[in-house]
């Protein structure tokens, strides 16, 4: 299953000698294009970031995984950082995905990752500062782990107010060397606009693939099912001790709660480590306070933790802190809890089927 579309390209074949492009087109029964070939060439004399800009089903995710393909074949370390937290190739939705892959990609399909960054959400609509934190994050890991080339896939979202602010100020906190903009009628424009004055940018237009299947809202949705399913093949009932881990209740998603944990089943879980990056997911089973039921009287202020997001905190309502020795349970695959050391409380729910 393709993110962005099940294609068929344009006419011209370059006759690449690069074994990962080859195996990534053959895939999926493609040539590969003349102009992306050139495309990579004009982006290797200058490497760096590479911003993806585009609309949905035009072909941003083939092309970014054929640019991470020429990239290692042509000696550059490279980082695929995937932004999408709805059609997400690397890592499940709700999160964004940063790989570091030692070999050219061999599928059209999922990735592994090395990084993750939980939103809490499948669209970044309302998710803008944590959505912006997690791409620069990831962004910074990726050049700690020494990579020369970044290529940043983002989501479909360029319309409107959302969209413009999302993507503009994405491209502001990344400072990219290159914008890939694939644009139908120049639905980009205004974002390309806004951003190439005076910025040293290299913006390289494209016109998307010629024949283009798009995904209805329900196919898109069964896609994150999908993927949320396999994720959670297998996974386990476990317990996390509140004594241990710092619970991070966004002031949304409390107001909506009654008895403050009693409408939590089914929310998906961001397990993150003391860097807050994502180390795994985890859905609410259940809260157990059996062992101290007796309350603390001194209320709690939880912060989202300054890392997140260097602007400013997003503001969450006092709690009760919960009795000492609580714990919540979670079904989640991972196996080793010993690094957790915050439950992000996401948006979205989800029933694993047995």
């Amino acid at each position: 299953m393709l993110r962005d579309a099940d294609i068929s390209l344009f006419n011209t074949v370059t006759g690449s000698k690069d074994p990962g492009a080859e195996a990534l087109m053959q895939k999926v029964d493609l040539p590969i294009p003349e102009a992306w070939s050139l495309l990579f060439r004009e982006i290797a004399a200058c490497p760096g970031c590479v911003f993806m800009l585009g609309a949905s089903d035009t072909g941003k995710s083939t092309l970014a995984r054929f640019l991470c393909s020429q990239s290692i074949e042509a000696g550059f370390r490279t980082a695929f950082l995937d932004a999408d937290p709805g059609q997400s190739i690397i890592g499940p939705p709700t999160t964004l995905g940063m790989l570091l892959p030692s070999a050219p990609p061999q599928t059209t399909e999922r990735l592994g990752w090395d990084y993750l960054y939980f939103i809490g959400a499948t669209s970044p609509a309302n998710h803008l500062p944590a959505t912006a934190a997690g791409v620069v994050k990831l962004m910074r890991k990726a050049e700690e782990q020494g990579a020369r080339m970044v290529v940043v896939d983002t989501t479909g979202l360029v319309t409107g107010a959302t969209g413009f602010e999302l993507k503009f100020h994405k491209i502001e906190l990344l400072h990219p060397q290159h914008i890939v903009a694939i644009q139908r009628a120049g639905e980009v424009e205004h974002i390309l606009t806004a951003v190439q004055a005076g910025k040293g940018i290299k913006i390289h237009r494209l016109s998307p693939l010629r024949e283009v299947n798009i995904r209805s809202p329900e196919t898109r949705q069964a896609y994150r099912q999908q993927r949320f399913q396999e994720y959670f093949q297998g996974c386990a009932c476990r317990r996390i001790s509140l004594d241990a881990v710092a619970f991070i209740l966004p002031e949304p998603f409390l107001a909506a709660v009654e008895g403050q944990y009693e409408g939590l089943q089914g929310h998906v879980l961001g397990l993150n480590d003391a860097d807050c990056f994502t180390r795994g997911l985890g859905i609410w089973a259940g809260f157990d306070q059996q062992r101290n039921p007796e309350p603390k009287p001194k209320p709690k202020v939880a912060l989202w933790p300054v890392a997140l997001w260097p602007v400013a905190l997003w503001p969450v309502t006092p709690w009760s802190e919960p009795p000492s020795g609580s714990e919540v349970m979670v079904r989640t695959p991972l196996k080793d809890l010993s690094d957790i050391r915050y439950l992000l409380l996401g948006e979205t729910t989800f029933t694993v089927i047995e």
